[in-house]
This record gives structure tokens, sequence and C-alpha cells, in this order.
């Protein structure tokens, strides 16, 4: 056995440390140590770090062996997990001094080195990475604006408005009615229902075998005949429906109604073929 030190980019989450686990022990490796950007393994000595690469990209992972862009992916983590430690702590303590002291170099030759490599400061790349939570807590509609502005260590609502502003062009009021207007911020079932009806998906479709039918037009659809223009995935059990997927479809004659499933896929084949015609158009959403 041997001993291989792997810094992995684009693991961002919980999730990428539980990916890159599996992947690296059906290799046949064993995990010593696993975070974030990093994993410590024993390895039979017929195991390459080629082949632990393939693997691995096809999970959209990258071993790094650069010693810059090694440095480069601790920093952009070392700014998540200030994020996070704003979200969680009250303890005050500037970006420089965390990002040097989780480094362990001086905050002065991370930012010319990540200013000449990204091609913009330390500063407005944890600027933009802030306002992308923001946008997820917004999304997430379980906190107001105010509260938003406590939680990631804004001075002011007023503050964060203008930040965000800024960098995305939008007011928070508009970037909300934008979000909706585009059919991807939904709170609910019962709201994405609502808004679809008013758009003009009137009809209901439901399973038949290997097609769909609608009973308010009396006729039975192949789904090599429809359109599915919509599709959105309600995965937080807040309805009563439960856990449940919306399509948006569309008949060659213009007419538009809902197919509502609780996710159970009892009909497979039939959802496959759902989901394929759904790859064609624009993708999934959601809610």
């Amino acid at each position: 056995m041997k001993t291989l030190n792997l810094n992995i980019k684009n693991m961002v989450c919980p999730r990428c440390i539980l990916v890159v686990k599996n992947e690296l022990e059906e290799l046949g490796a064993f995990i010593s140590t696993i975070q974030l950007g990093h994993a410590t393994i024993q390895v039979p000595e017929t195991l390459t770090k080629d082949k632990i690469a393939s693997r691995l990209d096809t999970y959209g992972f990258e071993l790094l062996e650069d010693k810059e862009e090694i440095l480069m992916e601790q920093i952009k983590l070392g700014i998540q997990h200030y994020i996070e430690m704003l979200e969680k702590s009250t303890k005050e303590i500037m970006l420089s001094d965390f990002l040097a002291h989780e480094i362990g170099k001086n905050y002065n030759f991370l930012s010319k080195l990540f200013s000449k490599i990204e091609g913009l400061t330390i500063e407005t790349y944890y600027i933009n990475k802030r306002v992308d939570r923001v946008k997820e807590l917004i999304k997430y509609d379980e906190l107001n604006l105010s509260e938003i502005a406590v939680k990631l260590g804004y001075s002011s609502v007023h503050y964060l408005s203008s930040q965000f502003k800024r960098v995305t062009g939008l007011s928070v009021s508009d970037y909300k009615e934008v979000m909706k207007n585009e059919n991807r911020y939904y709170k609910n079932l019962s709201e994405a229902l609502g808004d679809l009806r008013e758009k003009g998906y009137t009809y209901n479709f439901n399973r038949k075998e290997d097609c769909l039918e609608c009973k308010d037009l009396c006729a039975s659809f192949q789904i090599e005949e429809l359109n599915i223009s919509e599709f959105y995935r309600f995965d937080e059990n807040e309805d009563a429906a439960g856990k449940s997927v919306i399509y948006g479809i569309e008949t060659k004659d213009g007419l538009k109604g809902l197919l509502i499933d609780n996710s159970n896929l009892q009909n497979k084949a039939l959802f496959r073929r759902l989901s394929d015609k759904l790859r064609d158009g624009s993708g999934e959403k959601m809610g």
C-alpha cells in the first residue's frame, strides 16, 4: 500500500465529500482523512493518480497538482468556510485574518497571487459569494431580509440591498419578481399550481398505461406528440401532497395543461420517456 495526498477541485459541500469518498473506496482506497478540497488515502501500488483523476472527473471533480492552483482552491474554500462561520457565530473576525490563519500564509501574499491568477481581488470574490448566499436564502423564503442581513454579517439591510444591486444589477424585490417570472421561484406546490393555471395551463393530464390522457379533451396522447414546456420538483414536504413533480404540457394545437405526480414514478417507462422529452426542451426547474 502507498499513501496519496489528493488536492481536489470543485468539492463544495458535504455531499461532494460523500461522492468522492464512495468513488475512492470503489477504486480500492482506504480513506485516512477527507474534507472539502483534500483527501489522504492508502491505495494499492497498482492504483495510479491518473486512474483516480479519470474516475473523479466523471463527477466534475479535478485533481490539482500545480501549487498555485492548489492555493487558489484553498482560498476559495476558505472564503466558503468564512461565510459559513458568519452564519453560525457572532464572533467578529476579519476575512484577511481568517484566511491567513486557515491557510497558514501571509494575507498580502495570498491577495496578490489571487488577483494575478483569478483576475479579481479576494474581496470581490468574497462579495460575489456572499451575494450568492443571499440569493439562496431569498429562494428558501424562510428569513426576511433583515434576518438575512444579520445571519450573513451585514451591518444593515440597506448595506445588503446596496451590495446586492451593485453585484446583480437588480434590487432584491426586482430579483424576486424576475425569479418568479422566469418560473424558477415557487415557495410550494400550491403557489406553482396557481401561477401556472393563470398562465393558461388549464387542462388536466393523467397517466394511462404508456400514454397520457386528458379527460377534459376526451383524448389520449403519446409522449412524442407533446411538448414538455415546464417542469418543477418539490422535494420539501411542505404540502399535503408531499413530494411532487409538475409537468407543464402543450399539445401540437397549442392547448396547455398539467400533469402532477407524487414522484413515486410507478410507471417508470412512461416517466423515462417524459424525462427524455424534457431534456430535449428547457430542462428541470426546482421549486
